[in-house]
C-alpha cells in the first residue's frame, strides 16, 4: 500500500481523516444542545463529560481500527497515534455545540483544531532520525548560494495577510463558518512554511501533554457553552455570553417561565394602574380635532402580553396566566410554527376617535438579537355594538434596525407616533391592541419589548 521510503505523514493522514470525519457525522447526531432550560450544575457537567467520552470512544476505535490496516508502514503506536490525534479531534464536540447555538467563536476553535492537526502531521514527516547531524551538501567550489527573488519569498505571507484578512471580515458581519474556513486556510499556509516542530521526540512528548491538557480545557468551554440551559444562573450568567454570544437558541429565562414551554400559550399581565379620566370632546368640537383634548394623556400600559403561536389568533384555554417582564422572559415557539406577540390594553372609560391628532407608544427594546422588529397600532371596540378595530398603521423599531447590535446591549427607549385616520371620527374604542411583528428569521422567539404608555397627542 505504502513504500516504507515514504514520508509517514502520508498513511498518518488515514486515521486522522477517518477519527474526525467518523467523531464529526456521530456527534452532530447525538451531540446536542438541550431544548429545553431543565439542567442542574450536576446534570451540566454530566453532560459535558459524556460528550467528550461519545467522541473520545469514536476517536479510539476509529483511529485502533485503521492502525492495524497500515502498522507495518507507521513508526508510532496505536496508542500515541490516538493521543496525538487526539489534540485536533477533542475540539469536535465544543464545534458542534457552538455551531447549534450560532456562536462567533466557531472561527476561532475550528482554525485551533486544524492547527493541531497540521502540527500533528509535522512530527511526524518523516522517520525519527532526531539526533542524527544532516551532512551538508557540497557545492562547487566558489560558486555563490542561489537566492530566491523576493517576490518569491513575500508572496506567501502576503496571500497569508490577505486570507485572514478576509475571515476577519466574514467574522464582522456574523458569518462564522465562513470566517472559520479562511482563517483556517490562513493558519495552513503559515504553518506549511513555519511548521515550529520537525520529528523530534522531545516536541513529541510534548504535544501529547498538550492533548491531554487541552481535553481539560475542552470539558471547561462545553460546560460554559451549556450554562444558558441551567434551570438556575447560579452565578455564570457572565460565562453564558461568554461563548453564546448570540443567543439563537433558548436562554435561561426567569425562574418563573422555566416551564412555558408545557402550554399552548402564554398571558403575562402586570400589576394595576391608575388610569387617567378621559373627558370626551363635546359636540361642538367633535369635528375639531384640535381642541378635542386640551394637553396630552398618559395612558400607562398595565395590560397582558399575549403569546400564541400562527395561525391561532389568541390564546387557547390552556394558555398559562402570570405576571412577568417581557423583557426578562424568554418564551419560544416549541415547533416550525411562528410565534405570535401582541400588548392588550383595556380602556375603563372608551376613548373617542376624535380626542387627538396622534397616538404616541412610549416601549423599551431590550432586544439585542439582529433583525427587524415593527409595531402595529390597532384600536378595538369591544362593547359589540359595531364590534370593529381601526389599524393606524405599523412603524419599524428604529434601535432594531441596526446591522451591529452590542452584546448584552441595555433595554434602548423608544417612541412611537401614529396618527390618527379621519375614518376614526365619531366611533369610540376601548381597547387598545398592539402587534409586535419582528423579522420572520427571528419569529420562532417572543421579541423583548415592554409596552410603557399610550400617549393620546391633541
Amino acid at each position: 500500500m505504502f513504500a516504507r521510503s515514504q514520508q509517514i505523514s502520508s498513511p498518518l493522514v488515514l486515521p486522522m481523516l477517518a477519527s474526525i470525519l467518523t467523531t464529526s457525522v456521530i456527534a452532530s447526531i447525538y451531540i446536542l444542545p438541550p431544548s429545553r432550560v431543565t439542567l442542574s450544575l450536576q446534570q451540566l457537567l454530566l453532560r459535558a463529560a459524556f460528550d467528550l467520552t461519545i467522541a473520545a470512544c469514536i476517536h479510539v476505535v476509529t483511529v485502533w481500527s485503521i492502525w492495524r490496516l497500515i502498522r507495518e508502514y507507521v513508526e508510532p503506536s496505536a496508542g500515541t497515534l490516538a493521543v496525538h490525534i487526539w489534540a485536533a479531534v477533542v475540539w469536535l464536540p465544543l464545534i458542534t455545540t457552538l455551531s447549534a447555538e450560532r456562536s462567533l467563536w466557531i472561527s476561532c476553535i475550528v482554525p485551533w483544531a486544524f492547527a493541531n492537526a497540521i502540527t500533528f502531521l509535522n512530527l511526524w514527516s518523516k522517520l525519527p532520525q532526531d539526533d542524527e547531524p544532516v551532512a551538508p551538501i557540497g557545492r562547487v567550489l566558489l560558486q555563490p548560494p542561489s537566492i530566491p527573488p523576493l517576490w518569491r519569498t513575500l508572496l506567501p505571507y502576503c496571500i497569508t495577510i490577505v486570507i485572514m484578512q478576509a475571515g476577519l471580515a466574514s467574522l464582522a458581519s456574523g458569518h462564522s463558518w465562513s470566517a472559520a474556513a479562511l482563517i483556517s486556510a490562513g493558519v495552513l499556509l503559515f504553518l506549511l512554511r513555519h511548521p515550529f516542530v520537525r520529528g523530534i521526540a522531545k516536541s513529541r512528548r510534548k504535544f501529547s501533554r498538550s492533548s491531554l491538557l487541552q481535553t481539560a480545557a475542552v470539558f471547561f468551554l462545553i460546560s460554559t457553552a451549556l450554562t444558558p440551559y441551567l434551570q438556575r444562573a447560579y452565578g455564570l450568567s457572565s460565562l453564558a455570553s461568554f461563548l453564546a454570544t448570540r443567543p439563537a437558541l433558548p436562554t435561561r429565562p426567569s425562574p418563573k417561565l422555566a416551564s412555558d414551554f408545557d402550554y399552548s400559550g402564554i398571558i403575562l399581565t402586570l400589576p394595576a394602574k391608575p388610569h387617567p379620566r378621559i373627558e370626551p370632546p363635546t359636540l361642538s368640537d367633535e369635528t375639531n380635532f384640535s381642541t378635542a383634548l386640551p394637553k396630552p394623556v398618559i395612558i400607562p400600559f398595565d395590560g397582558a402580553y399575549w403569546y400564541f403561536k400562527q395561525p391561532d389568533t389568541r390564546p387557547k384555554a390552556d394558555a398559562r396566566i402570570q405576571q412577568g417582564d417581557p423583557i426578562k422572559a424568554n418564551v419560544r415557539s416549541t415547533d416550525h410554527r411562528k410565534l405570535a406577540m401582541e400588548a392588550h390594553q383595556t380602556l375603563p372609560t372608551p376613548i373617542s376617535g376624535d380626542c387627538c391628532h396622534a397616538m404616541r407608544i412610549d416601549l423599551l427594546n431590550g432586544d439585542d438579537r439582529p433583525g427587524l422588529i415593527r409595531i402595529e397600532l390597532l384600536l378595538k371596540d369591544t362593547s359589540g355594538k359595531s364590534g370593529s378595530s381601526l389599524l393606524l398603521g405599523s412603524i419599524p423599531i428604529p434601535s432594531s434596525q441596526l446591522q451591529h447590535i452590542p452584546i448584552n446591549r441595555p433595554p434602548v427607549p423608544e417612541s412611537l407616533r401614529f396618527k390618527m385616520p379621519a375614518t376614526a371620527h365619531g366611533r369610540h374604542f376601548d381597547e387598545i391592541t398592539v402587534v409586535i411583528e419582528p423579522s420572520s428569521d427571528r419569529a420562532l422567539a417572543g421579541s423583548k419589548i415592554a409596552i410603557q404608555n399610550f400617549v393620546l397627542i391633541p
